[in-house]
């Protein structure tokens, strides 16, 4: 099932990136119903049949990448990938990779309008684009790398038990 919804959602997600279109993938449903084993499936084991849409995608993106830098070398194309991950909880907003950092002030419509519409005065800036403010984003060059910062913003999610799930996140998350 992982590589059937890869095909269908992802790949087409990723060529449109490399080709300068604005992506985002949004996983949403009832608690229990695998939202999160979509997204990130198995990310202790790679090349897992069960890894998710984001450790696929990335695998995927920096395939591109690099068949892009060397179609494209003598242009001196240069590519920079920056990751960053937060969690939305209580109405308030906090960085995954920077657990200390809480409160964070959105800047953005595109962070999940409608989640968020009531919890925050939403902006947009012309300059900055997409951002929220002194949420910590890593420079990365690898998958490895990629999945290095979502088991470590992962292992910072808040969990609790509900009647449906043993551990269930009880928070919204966007991993960028």
């Amino acid at each position: 099932f992982q590589e059937k919804l890869f095909r269908v959602a992802g790949l087409p997600m990723v060529d449109n990136c490399i080709s300068g279109y604005n992506n985002c993938m949004f996983a949403y449903g009832q608690t229990g119903s695998g939202k999160t084993h979509t997204m990130l499936g198995d990310i202790d084991q790679e090349q897992s049949e069960e890894r998710g849409m984001i450790p696929r995608v990335f695998e995927y993106l920096f395939v591109k990448i690099q068949l892009e830098g060397e179609a494209r070398r003598s242009q001196g194309l240069e590519f920079a990938c920056k990751c960053s991950f937060l969690e939305i909880y209580n109405e308030q907003v906090s960085d995954l990779l920077e657990p200390s950092t809480t409160n964070l002030q959105v800047r953005s419509a595109f962070l999940l309008l409608h989640v968020l519409r009531s919890c925050f005065q939403l902006r947009e800036d012309v300059k900055k684009g997409v951002y929220v403010e002194n949420l910590k984003e890593v420079e990365v060059n690898s998958v490895g790398d990629v999945m290095k910062l979502l088991n470590q913003g992962s292992a910072n999610r808040r969990v609790a038990a509900t009647n449906m799930n043993r551990e269930s996140s009880r928070s919204h998350s966007v991993f960028t």
